[in-house]
């Protein structure tokens, strides 16, 4: 019961939507050797009864908030499949293994990949050269500023809104320094700048949930991923009116 538990902890850890956390969960259970098995989960905890040889025994765990890694989330569904041909010190053991893995790339190379990103946003919609960097440099600065609030454990509408805010300064102050305010890429790269904030993950995960039946944990994977939007829309009012740009 504890192996199928961890199993479904990692899952959701790394992103899996509620339908996956707990067929994954039952899947390991019954392989395992379980008769029978009923999981059910929340946004931040994970619960599992087992029934086998007439006694039944149920345990719950907390779900800490890492994040979206998947290919820890490919390496869970494979395990999870291999799971009927193995001993639970097996399973345990490749879980231990997939767990001590680097769950990140390094820290610089995310941080300007973002910005390269942002700045390939801008010329997909139309900006020029002088845009695409903007974009650019602005994407940077944001994400490195979310990447610093989000260690200290801001909570997501804050980080958003300073992140928003920082990227969409950035992009406006650089322009005025240049004379180009009025350049019609500016407007496109204040966009784009703050692409990276847009919780791609949580939407699809809540769309997910709510489509399987899982009303609750959908609501509130939405209800996150709204948050964090309202924070980004936020910080770029707040930059927009104190620069004056229309």
């Amino acid at each position: 019961m504890q192996t199928a538990l961890e199993v479904g902890v990692r899952v959701q850890m790394s992103g899996g939507y509620t339908a996956r956390v707990r067929e994954t969960v039952r899947h390991v259970a019954l392989a395992l050797g379980a008769e029978r098995a009923e999981c059910w989960l929340s946004s931040g905890s994970l619960g599992l009864t087992v029934h086998r040889a007439g006694t039944s025994h149920t345990a719950i765990r907390t779900v800490p908030a890492i994040g979206v890694n998947f290919t820890e989330l490919s390496y869970l569904s494979y395990l999870a499949k291999r799971s009927g041909d193995m001993t639970i010190a097996e399973v345990r053991a490749e879980l231990a293994d997939i767990a001590a893995r680097e769950r990140r790339y390094p820290v610089p190379m995310v941080l300007i990949l973002l910005g390269i990103s942002c700045g390939s946003f801008a010329g997909l919609f139309g900006a020029d050269l002088l845009g695409v960097a903007l974009a650019g440099l602005g994407g940077l600065a944001g994400a490195l500023v979310r990447h610093i609030m989000v260690k200290q454990r801001f909570k997501p509408f804050v980080y958003c809104l300073i992140a928003a805010f920082v990227s969409v300064s950035v992009v406006l102050l650089l322009a005025l320094a240049l004379g180009a305010d009025q350049d019609p890429g500016v407007n496109t790269a204040v966009t784009a700048s703050i692409l990276f904030l847009v919780p791609g993950v949580p939407l699809l995960n809540g769309t997910a949930d709510l489509l399987t039946s899982n009303y609750l944990n959908g609501i509130t994977r939405l209800t996150r991923a709204s948050v964090i939007m309202l924070g980004t829309t936020f910080g770029l009012s707040i930059a927009v009116f104190l620069w004056g740009h229309a």
